[in-house]
């Protein structure tokens, strides 16, 4: 399976109020924050530390984002 980058783009934007459904699997993926380096202090830890337990929840949003556009294109 390949990751088709520009169908994923719009939320890879740091604008994009979506972008945050991938944190979880990209701070996974990468073991570091992709935005910039972290802010000190006991919540950016819990959250980088924790981010991987929220994969499951993320995972189920970004089908419920995908599949009116996966619908419509397939129409």
């Amino acid at each position: 399976m390949r990751l088709r980058l520009s169908a994923w783009a719009p939320l890879l934007d740091v604008n994009d109020v979506n972008h945050g459904l991938l944190l979880p699997i990209l701070l996974h993926d990468q073991a570091r924050p992709l935005l910039g380096p972290p802010r000190n202090g006991r919540k950016t830890e819990d959250f980088l530390g924790n981010a991987y337990l929220d994969i499951p929840a993320v995972v189920e949003a970004l089908r419920q984002h995908w599949m009116p556009i996966r619908y419509a294109r397939d129409r």
